[in-house]
């Protein structure tokens, strides 16, 4: 094994391109197109093919990473309760928004995936794209999918709602931090969620709060009406 085909290098590689990233990310203002997430992989990507490092040894190195994920979810619990008192008046409305959000995120992925003729296997990769990663991995397995393009869904799912929410925003006048919130955290998950967070406290609460029970209500319901799905793609 070569010095750089190591978990430490993965790691280091992975949080310098973060960090540089970032540094961009407040030099140009925080534009959408320079978010952290989208700028991050490129010199990830350039490194690994020049150094020809696999992608299955770059993710082993990052176990560590990879296992945060989880935690780091459960934390995004602390701003949401420091709002517990604002949602308690409205958790109905906020109930209301998930139950027709969630499935109707992960309708749009199945139907749009049948529509272009994917396979069942791939329709079941990208049904969960709208979750957490760590969600959406096992509930991409439970759907006979991939966890790896799984992955890259959510990864996609999360960008392309970072970039598009500013210009949605203008454009139906949304100013309550709240919606801004809720609508990130259902659409763009972790990604969205820390976009949310930029907007102040409330949004990344709320944003939190779509996450969770987003990734809940699909890990719970999509599983269980998959069989039902399968046999009428088929």
């Amino acid at each position: 094994m070569s010095a750089f085909n190591t978990p430490l290098f993965a790691l280091f590689l992975t949080l310098a391109s973060y960090r540089l990233a970032w540094w961009l990310y407040e030099r140009s203002g925080r534009h959408p197109l320079a978010h952290p997430f989208l700028v991050a992989m490129v010199p990830v990507i350039i490194t690994l093919l020049l150094l020809g490092i696999s992608y299955r040894d770059y993710l082993a190195g990052t176990a560590v990473l990879q296992f945060f994920l989880g935690p780091a979810t459960v934390a995004l619990a602390w701003p949401l309760y420091r709002q517990l008192t604002t949602l308690r008046k409205i958790w109905g409305q906020v109930l209301v928004y998930i139950l027709i959000g969630a499935p109707l995120a992960a309708g749009l992925a199945i139907g749009l995936a049948a529509m272009c003729g994917a396979p069942l296997d791939v329709i079941g990769s990208l049904a969960p794209k709208s979750i957490t990663t760590p969600i959406a991995l096992e509930v991409s397995r439970m759907t006979g999918g991939y966890p790896a393009l799984a992955a890259g869904a959510v990864a996609i799912t999360g960008i392309v709602g970072v970039l598009a929410a500013p210009l949605v925003f203008r454009l139906l006048k949304v100013s309550d931090d709240r919606i801004r919130g809720l609508a990130l955290g259902l659409v763009a998950h972790a990604i969205g969620t820390a976009r949310a967070f930029e907007y102040g406290e409330r949004a990344g609460a709320y944003s939190s709060l779509a996450l969770g029970l987003t990734g809940l209500l699909t890990a719970i319901a999509l599983p269980w009406l998959w069989p039902w799905i399968s046999a009428l793609l088929q």
